[in-house]
């Protein structure tokens, strides 16, 4: 202890000595009253006879000895000292129970005894509890807590009933793989097959597809007075059933009708999926548009369109084409899209390579080589990793997460990364942007004629056709102005509207090229000007909530990582 702290402590305790005012108590020992007067301190107060008798008459003492009270405050010896008797008969304690509604719950008050009454005793706390019909559920602490008299006047809860357990509902169990995710397995370079990545399954005509869970049974309850409370049923499973299936006849089993694709959707709706298969998509076919799976073995020539509310499979590279499917959209090859094509999935796109071409995926996009001078969105992720592994120009977009072997290129290529952004507020911001950059188009040329018209006015006079337009431009830049006003306002509150997802992150495995730009939501920048980072390195919302560089992933990300992959497991 301190010096500071003794010496207060030793000043309070003197402060308290000297200043104290005496007082007495008055205690029932057995029907009888016992006087204990305690000394006041050097300053403080002592305790007055009156004050006792008053405390006496209040209790209504009988038999008081006055001369005994007037020696024990005389003494002030802080003992008890038998003064008179309590008036009544010894009153025993006693304890109201409560039965809830539901008669899952008993509560006990206590009360405290009078004059000089006995506690309740054990025994006696659960001979009540059975007169009142309660038999089940007593808990034992409860009543030890009673009969040592520990809680006046609080409530406690004595018995407690037992709820049944419901049965659990049946289930379905699938019986092909689902979700169809990509099997990416490396070689031993590190390098991924996506001509293998075993998306597309098959099934042949009466193959079994799932079978029905029976539910599992519950279990009976017991209310405070030891009745049996039954338990609810567990719910038999129901099935969602696409086309191309059928239900055996006991209900349980479901089959394919067709030789197809089995799948089950984000609804739980099991469907096997016709398969178109082409050789080629050119004039002999024309643009195709069907309800299940396509392959095609061949070419697609450009500017040729397939769309699906299945998948499309495509096992060589395509060119300026358009693909857009509800499902997965598999590339063997690659896309080059010469600024011209666009492929969109409902849920993820792979290929080998795409090059000046536009893709977008709800869910993800994986490629193997590279990305280059193309327009990448993806609703989850954008992975280029397996072969070369490179984003070189162009823009990517992924809401959770980007990552790639090598970023940029060593000739400084602009190339501009946005995570943690959803891609829909991109694409407003861009249209606002748009039309902004044609209104300045619009303003300045105005500006230029209205210097045009002042400047010459100081040199000659104006025809009175030019005179008349003057006030005409000034007008239209008023209005254009206003215009300018309105939609800096909106895209201002377009970018305030939404706050950067704090959980995404840019990886790239071996180092990042000059000319990069990574956006992690509002104001959030990072730039590559001078000189190329080695890798690995990790790009995240740090805990101050701007960019933060490492060369190792920190332990949230990677926990993250594993939910976002785990998650993508289960959707189909």
């Amino acid at each position: 202890m301190s010096d500071s702290i003794r010496n207060y402590t030793e000043s309070l305790l003197k402060d308290l000595e000297e200043n104290e005012n005496g007082f007495f108590k008055v205690e029932n020992l057995d029907g009888l009253a016992y006087l204990t007067v305690f000394p006041a301190g050097k300053k403080g107060k002592e305790v007055e006879y009156r004050e006792i008798l008053k405390r006496l008459d209040v209790f209504k003492i009988s038999g008081v000895n006055e001369e005994e009270v007037k020696r024990v405050l005389k003494s002030k010896d802080s003992e008890p000292h038998l003064i008179g008797k309590w008036p009544g008969k010894p009153e025993a304690c006693s304890l109201d129970l409560k039965i809830s509604e539901d008669k899952m719950a008993v509560y006990g008050i206590l009360h405290p005894p009078k004059f000089g009454g006995k506690l309740l005793t054990r025994d006696e706390i659960l001979s009540q509890l059975q007169a009142s019909g309660v038999v089940f559920g007593i808990i034992e602490e409860s009543i030890l807590k009673l009969s040592q008299a520990e809680d006046y006047g609080k409530r406690i809860l004595v018995a407690q009933g037992e709820s049944p357990i419901p049965g659990k509902d049946g289930d379905i169990r699938i019986l092909f793989q689902h979700p169809g995710t990509p099997t990416l397995e490396e070689d031993e370079f590190g390098r991924v097959d996506f001509k293998n990545i075993q998306i597309i399954q098959s099934v042949k005509k009466n193959q079994k597809l799932a079978e029905k869970i029976s539910p599992s049974p519950g279990k009976p309850g017991k209310n405070v007075k030891g009745e049996v409370l039954p338990f609810e049923e567990g719910k038999l499973a129901e099935w969602k059933l696409g086309p191309n299936v059928k239900i055996s006849e006991d209900g349980n089993i479901v089959q394919s009708l067709i030789d197809g694709r089995p799948l089950i959707d984000r609804f739980g709706v099991i469907r096997v999926d016709e398969v178109c298969l082409l050789e080629n998509v050119d004039f002999s076919t024309g643009n195709i548009n069907f309800p299940g799976t396509i392959i095609v073995e061949e070419s697609i020539a450009d500017g040729f369109t397939l769309e699906t509310d299945g998948s499309i499979i495509v096992k060589k590279s395509v060119g300026k084409v358009f693909l857009k499917a509800k499902g997965d959209i598999v590339l063997s090859g690659g896309f080059m899209g010469r600024n011209g094509g666009m492929i969109e999935s409902g849920s993820d796109i792979y290929a080998k390579f795409i090059e000046q071409g536009k893709m977008i995926a709800k869910n993800s996009i994986f490629i193997e080589e590279a990305a280059m001078h193309s327009e990448l969105i993806a609703g989850e992720s954008v992975v280029v990793r397996g072969g070369r592994g490179e984003i070189i120009g162009g823009q990517c977009v992924a809401g959770k997460m980007i990552t790639c072997t090598k970023l940029g290129a060593i000739v400084e290529t602009r190339t501009i990364l946005s995570c943690g952004m959803p891609p829909e507020l991109l694409s407003e911001l861009e249209g606002l942007k748009t039309e902004i950059r044609k209104n300045q188009d619009i303003l300045k040329k105005v500006d230029t004629s209205i210097q045009k018209l002042n400047d010459d006015s100081q040199r000659r006079s104006l025809s009175p056709e030019e005179k008349d337009s003057l006030p005409k431009l000034q007008a239209i830049r008023q209005k254009y102005n206003s215009i300018m006003e309105n939609l800096f306002a909106q895209e201002q509150s377009a970018i305030l509207s939404f706050d950067p997802d704090k959980n995404s992150f840019v990886e790239v495995e071996r180092e990042i090229f000059p000319g990069v730009e990574v956006n992690l939501g509002r104001n959030k920048k990072f730039s590559v000007k001078l000189k190329e980072i080695p890798g690995p390195s990790f790009l995240y919302l740090g805990g101050d909530g701007q960019i933060a560089h490492s060369k190792v992933k920190p332990k949230r990300l990677g926990l993250l990582q594993e939910e976002f992959l785990d998650s993508e497991s289960s959707t189909d």
